[in-house]
């Protein structure tokens, strides 16, 4: 067995079956006050509503590594449940990255926001956080190499 059988890789796939990330998508039963927790707490602006969904989004934009002449965007929403989650647990996190650690955590903290751990790696600065409905939040620097 080849070490590409051991991981599980087909060794004759040519392509990936998945080569990024489309989205990030959190449910709450309050989207605007979510939202707004975001904007101030994390900078993430929302662009816009999405009547279809009712779903608040923004988008972050980034360059294909094979053709950087091709534009990818990363779609994030929160968007309403139809059930109620309050004080229900979460399964899911997602990771940030960010450009300087010691700023973010400075601005979290001066809105009230509960730092849970932070950690240095060879890769990276960690910090670890839950916005107001419970959602994990991972924030990383990656190492300037």
């Amino acid at each position: 067995m080849s070490a590409d059988s051991e991981t599980g890789r087909d060794e004759e796939r040519e392509e990936r079956m998945i080569d990024g990330i489309g989205g990030a998508f959190l449910f709450s039963n309050d989207t605007k006050r979510l939202a707004t927790w975001y904007r101030d707490c994390l900078g993430i602006v929302p662009e816009g509503e999405d009547a279809e969904c009712s779903s608040i989004y923004a988008s972050f934009e980034y360059r294909d590594l094979e053709n950087p002449e091709i534009k990818r965007t990363i779609a994030w929403a929160i968007m309403p449940t139809d059930q109620d989650i309050k004080d229900k647990p979460r399964t899911g996190k997602i990771n940030y990255t960010v450009k300087n650690m010691g700023e973010v955590l400075s601005h979290l903290k001066s809105k009230g926001v509960a730092i849970e751990k932070t950690a240095e790696y060879p890769y990276g600065n960690f910090a670890w956080l839950k916005d107001p409905d419970g959602n994990q939040i991972e924030l990383w620097e990656p190492a300037k190499e």
